[in-house]
């Protein structure tokens, strides 16, 4: 299937007769209606009823006409944006996240750039660590966020601050009384463990190595794919979980969070880019992260 039989067909839907679509589209009537026949045969289903006039789409034919508007409008928008990179008029930032970092730091991120750069397209995709290191190699974005080291050489690894540790407990447990606790209040509780996901995420890898640096060993009750998920289960009385401390902010009914004592564990958020000089965007793209890092609340600076 390729672009043009999109347009095509989308002519024909639009206009309910092939040679309307056909003098639209500046070519021949019995070329188009078999363009669409062929189109309607590598689908396995028909488009368009030809047995009434006007002609009609089927509902198959319906469903395909609005995806192939969005297919031709994406295509247009991809064309005209890297028309306007080519010409020098405008650039395009790829930056890959961790879903925590939609928590505080990238939504101020985000906002200033496309105040001081409305011409630049900020591509934005959440991805989990090993998959920012395979992207940022093949150059299909430009900056990672990341908790883990992505462990490469030709990539640049930036500190921005370490985020503590909360424990995540539900509102009508015994615990959620306290304002602290050690993991040694936690080792008789079950826990909900976020590592469900085909990869785990640092957090959940530390999750874990906080309950066995205090000589515990967790008591997993339940697994869930992401922190988000995690949350959920706690406020169901499932079990506790610990999480970083940007998650703590807004709703979370069920859900009380208290401060991890003894040795105040955290988690970082590092910045990740290719070590050859940065293009001036991911300069100016890098200088606003830096800057809303340092102005975040409740988190330990890096030096």
């Amino acid at each position: 299937m390729e672009i043009r039989h999109l347009r095509y067909f989308v002519a024909v839907a639009e206009e309910l007769s092939f040679s309307r679509a056909a003098q639209r589209l500046h070519i021949a009537q019995p070329p188009l209606s078999q363009q669409i026949r062929h189109l309607e045969a590598e689908l396995g289903f028909q488009l368009i009823a030809r047995d009434t006039r006007p002609l009609r789409l089927t509902e198959a034919g319906r469903f395909f006409k609005s995806e192939a508007l969005d297919i031709l409008s994406r295509v247009e928008e991809a064309t005209a944006g890297a028309r306007r990179i080519g010409r020098g008029q405008s650039g395009w930032l790829g930056v890959g996240y961790i879903g925590s970092a939609m928590n505080e730091l990238l939504p101020p991120v985000v906002r200033r750039f496309h105040r001081d750069h409305p011409g630049v397209a900020l591509q934005l995709f959440e991805m989990l660590y090993e998959e920012q290191a395979s992207a940022l190699l093949d150059r299909r974005i430009h900056l990672g966020l990341s908790r883990a080291s992505l462990g490469v050489d030709s990539l640049v690894e930036e500190v921005l601050y370490e985020e503590a540790m909360m424990v995540a407990v539900p509102t009508s447990h015994p615990l959620a009384g306290r304002s602290d606790v050690l993991v040694a209040d936690l080792a008789p509780e079950p826990i909900v463990h976020y590592a469900g996901r085909p990869s785990r995420g640092v957090e959940s890898d530390y999750l874990l190595a906080v309950f066995r640096a205090a000589g515990v060993e967790p008591k997993i009750a339940v697994e869930a794919k992401n922190v988000e998920s995690a949350l959920g289960l706690v406020a169901a009385g499932l079990g506790l979980s610990i999480v970083a401390a940007s998650f703590t902010h807004g709703q979370r009914p069920g859900v009380r969070f208290l401060v991890l004592g003894g040795e105040s564990p955290s988690v970082p958020m590092r910045a990740v880019y290719p070590s050859q000089e940065p293009s001036h965007l991911l300069r100016a793209f890098l200088a606003i992260v830096r800057e809303e890092a340092a102005s975040l609340s409740g988190v330990a600076h890096a030096a």
